[in-house]
């Protein structure tokens, strides 16, 4: 993994140009708000999310893909891992081919 920590913590995602959060929950819509208040030159390219029931909504106008489909679309982007299943999430992104390097796993803020 490249980084483990909270996303305030998370250094050089502001230069990345396809970052995909894994988790659409709590902690996947903490990431994207702040990385609006930072004012990334880059925007979050989508979610990702296990649970079929998500697939094609959109959360403050990102779209969800299914992992699957993020991993096809996006094998270049920066994936954060943004939820308590990180486990079974980081083994979902190798599988579908997402390097190590390419994943971040980003826990529950101390602020939040």
């Amino acid at each position: 993994m490249e980084y483990i920590g909270t996303i305030e913590g998370d250094r050089g995602l502001e230069e990345k140009e396809q970052i995909v959060i894994y988790g659409a929950g709590k902690v996947g819509r903490h990431v994207l708000e702040f990385s609006r208040k930072a004012g990334w030159k880059k925007t979050v390219t989508c979610f990702c999310d296990g649970n079929p029931a998500m697939a094609g909504k959109l959360i403050e106008e990102v779209i969800v893909l299914t992992p699957e489909e993020a991993c096809a679309r996006y094998p270049g982007g920066t994936y954060l891992v943004a939820s308590m299943c990180v486990r079974q999430m980081v083994e979902t992104l190798l599988r579908y081919g997402i390097e190590n390097e390419k994943i971040h796993i980003i826990r529950e803020s101390e602020t939040e």
